[in-house]
């Protein structure tokens, strides 16, 4: 017999349990396919920094804010066992680079409030904390002395502009116009910040017990690099265009620059960029990466090492057939961390003596919310790698790789979207190429819902680049057309990053082409799987894909309707007024415009708007200096002309990063989802509204 305690101990735990399992039912049946404003639910951790010691990540948590439509970012630091997280910035507008003492007791970070840049020092055990510097401007690229007694920094120092001619002094209390503007500059647009300031960044230290700021560079050179100091803390590397060469301004080299002498001397010299400098643990060697110029716009970077003074060069990737995107040195100063791409996932692996590579993740993630990029940070040392993770379902959250090269997510950001947020999973495919038989990998994202017995109407989205890739990586716009009853189809065709560089290089001075081929396939697999309406497909993809988009309506007419975002309609124009120019006519094609101008026309999608049939709808941002929004109205006035359904989308302040501000990216889906709607027949497919 039980005692009456022992009785209702027994109901009363019977009670708790039914109710939590009730509990638990209700809130996962109240989990929705993802809405609009969930967008503003999403978080995500970028930039990671560890300290020396391997014990604390310092990274940048990111959220949305609803009331002022702007990706909002704080600085925080956590240990790396996962505990002890606390908010290190607050009240600032944004924050930019951080960087860790060489204690690991303190670190340094960038803070902005309004027009204002600070540099402030923060004392990880206390809230104390001390602002360097008085009137910075944008400073980046923090780096302490390894004695303790510097922090080095870069920041930008405006100069007189050129003048021609010169205006009489207006009467007093006259507003005459603003004046005009004189530009030899090499480069003087970039996409994202649009017209560029009269400045050049130059290389400061400030002692880090406070004082002033000292400039330690000069003149017209650009200094914008990371910075790493020499282990006596004599001097600094970076990477800089030391050749000034106009038409490659990709050729960087890393060089010295001497604190007593504030002379720059170069460390290597070969043609291409070479890069990202980092002295190994012990002090002796050097390692960056590089690959030696040729004409192509995509590289194989690879990884290099040398003596201090550029002696003794070693290439320790030439038997891999990858490309190192980041790495880092292992503490045993002789196998490295590196950061590259496989098949559509972000891999972060450690690089043996002997070349062998052993992964350690393939898990890495970025910070792009609206299309599934493979993309990825790490940072490391004394054994321990910061990490970036996520997948399809999750947006990036922060991770950490132990010495035992465990792997584990150690933050949790998104509870609010994963507690009533139900997500479409995502599943891998090949398809062999029509055109050569290339296994080409795609991913098919079924709507929440799914039914097996209905059909579906299909997107078919393309990535840019073209030298870029996608992957089983978080997209809230895909997640969004899902919910809105599409199976949403995406792949790597021919010239994709990740498979190889002969795959990588089948597109150069050859693009759009048999990549062209690749999609197809991959609509035709996808639609013989049986749960597509064929009669219901689309089209659509940014930059690059916008140019496949509108190659592939100039090839058939199978689609329904098309979305070119931000696209390059002609070469010709494009490589004359891109903020990429000179690398867009110095390496896209063989020739320059006006040497051989039936090249450009040949590959440029406007030379088919004669066969276009398909509604077609452009997108661009008004500030897009990438893939200016002339492009896009070449197309929209071409296809009026050809009496083609188009419309052309601007969205105001926009740079080629479209969908920056959370409303960017809701309005960019719905203005998608509206244009195929419109051009839609009833059918049996489940559209959720």
């Amino acid at each position: 017999m039980y005692s009456p305690q022992v009785l209702k101990s027994a109901i009363f735990r019977i009670l708790l349990t039914s109710f939590s399992t009730l509990l638990f039912s209700s809130v996962t049946l109240a989990k929705e396919p993802i809405s609009a404003m969930d967008v503003f639910k999403i978080a995500y951790a970028s930039n990671p920094v560890i300290s020396s010691d391997g014990k604390n990540i310092a990274f940048h948590r990111y959220a949305m804010d609803v009331m002022t439509d702007q990706r909002r970012n704080e600085l925080w630091v956590i240990d790396s066992e996962g505990k002890n997280m606390r908010q290190v910035s607050k009240g600032f507008d944004a924050v930019g680079a951080a960087t860790f003492t060489q204690s690991g007791e303190a670190i340094a970070f960038v803070a902005f409030k309004g027009d204002a840049a600070h540099i402030y020092l923060q004392q990880l055990d206390s809230t104390t904390s001390m602002e360097l510097g008085e009137g910075l401007s944008d400073p980046a690229n923090l780096a302490f002395s390894p004695d303790g007694k510097w922090l080095a920094f870069t920041m930008s120092v405006s100069y007189e502009a050129e003048t021609m001619g010169k205006l009489p002094s207006p009467p007093e209390g006259a507003e005459w116009a603003e004046p005009i503007v004189v530009e030899t500059r090499s480069q003087f647009r970039v996409d994202g910040a649009g017209y560029l300031p009269f400045s050049r960044h130059q290389v400061f230290l400030i002692p880090t017990q406070g004082g002033k700021a000292q400039q330690l560079t000069q003149g017209q050179q650009d200094h914008n690099s990371p910075l790493e100091w020499l282990p006596d803390s004599s001097g600094l590397l970076l990477s800089i265009n030391f050749k000034n060469n106009v038409n490659k301004p990709w050729d960087t080299d890393v060089v010295k620059l001497d604190l007593k002498t504030r002379q720059l001397s170069a460390v290597t010299t070969q043609s291409g960029p070479d890069g990202a400098p980092k002295v190994s643990p012990d002090g002796k060697r050097l390692a960056w990466i590089a690959h030696q110029d040729r004409p192509s716009i995509y590289h194989e970077y690879q990884l290099y090492t040398a003596k201090l003074d550029g002696s003794d060069i070693r290439e320790l990737t030439t038997d891999n057939d990858l490309s190192v995107i980041d790495f880092a040195w292992h503490p045993d100063n002789e196998r490295h961390y590196i950061q590259y791409e496989d098949r559509g996932q972000a891999v972060l692996a450690l690089l043996s003596k002997d070349g062998s590579v052993s992964v350690l993740t393939d898990k890495l993630a970025g910070w792009e919310l609206d299309q599934p990029y493979v993309m990825g940070q790490f940072s490391a040392s004394a054994g321990v790698a910061a990490v970036t993770l996520g997948d399809t379902t999750n947006p990036t959250e922060l991770g950490v790789v132990d010495r035992h090269g465990r792997t584990r997510t150690i933050t949790d950001l998104n509870r609010a979207l994963h507690d009533t947020v139900r997500l479409a999973t995502v599943e891998e495919h090949t398809v062999e190429s029509s055109f050569d038989q290339r296994q080409i990998q795609y991913w098919v994202m079924r709507p929440p819902n799914f039914d097996s017995t209905k059909t579906y109407p299909m997107m078919l989205q393309i990535h840019g680049g073209p030298w870029a890739a996608y992957g089983p990586q978080f997209a809230a716009n895909n997640q969004l057309y899902a919910a809105a009853g599409y199976v949403v189809v995406y792949g790597n065709p021919r010239g994709s990053t990740g498979y190889g560089a002969e795959f990588a290089h089948t597109i150069d001075f050859n693009f759009p082409s048999q990549d062209y081929d690749d999609l197809m396939d991959i609509v035709d697999a996808t639609v013989a799987m049986g749960f597509v309406d064929k009669e219901q497909l689309y089209v659509f993809g940014g930059s690059g894909g916008g140019t496949l988009t509108a190659w592939i309506v100039g090839k058939t007419d199978r689609f329904r309707a098309a979305v070119a975002v931000n696209p390059v309609i002609n070469w010709s124009s494009l490589a004359l007024t891109s903020d990429l120019d000179k690398l867009m006519a110095s390496y896209w094609f063989t020739n320059l415009p006006w040497e051989k101008p039936s090249d450009y026309w040949s590959y440029s999608p406007l030379s088919l708007v004669g066969n276009v049939t398909t509604p077609t709808m452009l997108m661009t941002g008004e500030a897009d200096w990438r893939t200016p929004i002339w492009e896009a109205e070449q197309y929209f006035n071409a296809l009026q002309i050809e009496g083609v359904d188009t419309a052309l989308i601007r969205v105001p302040g926009a740079s080629h990063h479209i969908e920056y501000r959370p409303s960017q990216l809701i309005a960019k889906v719905n203005a998608i989802l509206a244009w195929f709607d419109r051009h839609s027949n009833p059918t049996n497919a489940v559209l959720e509204q």
